[in-house]
């Protein structure tokens, strides 16, 4: 059950529709999508891989890789 509303709206009309960026398949897009072009069938194409850790070996997932690792504290912008 939702407990709030959709508030989000279309600038103009042609802005709902888009194509996915890896097979084309036509996409309704919503304001703020999260997906980055990608239908939910490409969306792990457009998640980076999991690395480990440069510092101390442990996986990263990545979607979390920009935030650095959580058990050695080591942070991408820092090397």
């Amino acid at each position: 059950m939702l407990l709030f509303s959709d508030a989000r709206s279309f600038g103009e009309a042609d802005d709902r529709f888009a194509r996915c960026l890896f097979c084309g398949k036509e996409l309704v897009v919503l304001p703020e999508d999260r997906r980055s072009g990608s239908c939910f069938d490409c969306l792990t194409l457009s998640v980076p891989l999991a690395r480990p850790c440069p510092n101390c070996g442990v996986t990263i997932p990545g979607e979390e890789r920009g935030v650095g690792c959580g058990e050695c504290g080591w942070y991408p912008l820092r090397d």
